[in-house]
């Protein structure tokens, strides 16, 4: 299990305390969340902020725990992932058209900020995922395409929940996978694709951001599989197997310092 879990040695004794504390809260929701919507199939205490705030933890652990050269350009990649919601929802040329309910809030030009969270905690799992291996990272076209389909991948499990079960938009057109417009995974694969290619290659190991993006991949497979949707969950699940044989094929370089 070496390098699985994150060491807060890494992390400056200014922040120490501050990582901690969102992640004992992160684990928290995390555990409630997958034990309530298993059990009782809605979030805690009938709580709509409940999502929002995971999501957000989410995120801050990301980049309270990242370099500070490399928050910056994390949130920038984000913002692409944000704006292009931004445009998507506006126009429906992106994603097909869809609208966000009130579950994720607050909104910012009808797309909840959360979701800038959402993208950095995502883009920083599939980026360290390409390039925290003892090789240097493919070249920029090629792992462009690989974190493009990556985040794909994931689209296909988050979705299917996302907006049917757990309310946080819905689509106007429909498709043959779980009701999603098949133009949405085309549109997320192009999103990503411009991100990882605008995105430079990370120069240190982020042991955190993959310890996150991994929990969240889990969090959606294990919620979809209890909502009886075979299908995401197993493509979430083997996601997760084929990243734990990648780890264990090569492990990744020494952890940074971040400051």
């Amino acid at each position: 299990m070496q390098n699985w879990f994150p060491s807060s040695a890494t992390i400056p004794l200014s922040r120490r305390w501050w990582v901690r504390s969102l992640f004992v809260a992160y684990l928290v929701m995390w555990g409630g969340g997958i034990g309530h919507y298993t059990l009782v199939g809605k979030p805690p205490l009938d709580a709509p902020w409940a999502a929002s705030l995971f999501l957000l933890l989410a995120g801050l652990i990301v980049a309270a725990t990242s370099r500070r050269d490399e928050v910056g350009v994390l949130l920038a990649a984000a913002a692409i992932g944000f704006l292009a919601e931004v445009v998507g929802v506006r126009y429906g040329f992106l994603f097909s058209e869809y609208a966000y309910t009130d579950v994720l809030l607050p909104h910012l030009w009808n797309v909840p900020l959360v979701m800038w969270s959402a993208w950095m905690v995502l883009v920083a799992y599939t980026r360290e995922l390409l390039h925290h291996r003892q090789w240097p990272g493919p070249p920029r076209l090629v792992g462009a395409t690989l974190g493009a389909l990556w985040m794909t991948a994931i689209d296909l499990v988050i979705d299917p929940l996302a907006a049917n079960q757990l309310g946080y938009w819905r689509w106007v057109g429909t498709g043959p996978y779980y009701g999603i417009p098949t133009h949405n995974f085309f549109g997320w694969f192009v999103v990503s694709l411009v991100i990882f290619l605008l995105l430079p290659s990370p120069r240190e190991h982020h042991s955190w951001a993959l310890m996150v993006g991994r929990s969240i991949l889990v969090f959606f497979s294990l919620i979809a599989l209890s909502f009886h949707l075979w299908l995401a969950g197993g493509i979430g699940l083997l996601l997760f197997l084929i990243d734990l044989a990648l780890h264990r094929a090569h492990r990744p370089r020494s952890s940074y310092s971040q400051g």
